[in-house]
């Protein structure tokens, strides 16, 4: 299954500037996705699978598992922590709410295993736990260590993209188990295509389908939208579980950063929607098994 097209709105640097220009309010999330998608372009982010893993796959061939169920990451630990730091100095520098906690945050590289380990398998309990037992805003914790595992997870959808099924149709991403960011529907056709924002992977699913709760009865299924924007963002919403997703036409698919800027951008949808009493599920679809190993002295957690 091919990854987006690289050729739109690539220039990340002029559409951070464009951004911080329209919403100067946003400045402290556009300097932390900017240092996580840096990092995402490091060496120590590359290659974690190794080339036997990705010869036999995950442990486990169920039709509903994802591609890194089973894994091991081979990961530049001391990289990380230096990503941990960065992100938590500018999370406490800027109007980030809870991100004063982190003034002088500095874990120490097993608690930095633990911090990106926790998020790489969507574990929000352990971050929690991890948060309190430092005394730390847990939203904004949360959020340095999403942004810290972002660039492994960007690497495993590169090197596993040639594995996700295209029969695949759940709605939780084949390659690292989240819900999607948002839904492109793509092209002339308008197929509808989910796409991940930790790992860019896409996979194409039928209409007239929720992806969370699986509900098909047309009577049951609806959208959010603003006049002005009808036909390019909706919000697809479901009234069997009250979950939303956000929904944007585009010709081709956006590159991978480009995503979580889409979905920056469209904050306000987000609101309309849990203010309408919808909401996005709090737990991942599937529940991964993975381990992160630190590259060097092969600590795992």
């Amino acid at each position: 299954m091919p990854r987006t097209a690289s050729g739109l709105r690539t220039d990340t640097t002029s559409r951070l500037s464009q951004l911080q220009q329209q919403r100067p309010e946003w400045q402290a999330w556009i300097r932390l996705l900017a240092i996580a998608e840096q990092a995402s372009h490091d060496d120590g982010s590359s290659s974690i699978l190794n080339e036997p893993d990705l010869t036999t796959g995950s442990s486990d061939s169920r039709d509903d598992t994802p591609l890194l169920h089973g894994r091991s990451l081979q990961a530049d630990l001391s990289g990380i922590h230096r990503l941990v730091g960065r992100l938590a100095a500018a999370a406490a520098s800027g109007p980030v709410e809870g991100g004063t906690s982190l003034y002088g945050y500095q874990p120490s590289p097993a608690e930095t295993l633990a911090l990106v380990s926790a998020a790489a398998v969507q574990d929000q309990d352990r971050l929690e736990t991890l948060a309190t037992r430092h005394g730390l805003n847990a939203g904004a914790l949360a959020t340095v260590a999403h942004l810290a595992a972002y660039p492994l997870l960007q690497s495993c959808g590169r090197q596993l993209e040639s594995g996700i099924s295209p029969s695949w149709q759940h709605g939780y991403c084949p390659v690292c188990a989240a819900w999607p960011i948002l839904a492109e529907r793509r092209g002339l056709d308008r197929s509808r295509r989910l796409r991940c924002g930790r790992c860019s992977t896409q996979w194409e699913v039928p209409w007239l389908h929720c992806i969370y709760c699986g509900e098909r009865n047309h009577e049951r299924l609806g959208t959010l939208e603003a006049d002005e924007q009808g036909e390019v963002l909706k919000v697809e919403t479901c009234a069997t579980c009250k979950g939303y997703l956000k929904s944007i036409a585009t010709l081709q698919g956006f590159p991978a950063f480009e995503l979580l800027l889409q979905d920056l951008e469209t904050v306000e949808f987000d609101l309309v929607a849990l203010d309408r009493g919808f909401s996005r599920p709090r737990n991942p679809g599937f529940v991964l098994d993975l381990q992160i190993i630190d590259r060097a002295s092969r600590r795992t957690l």
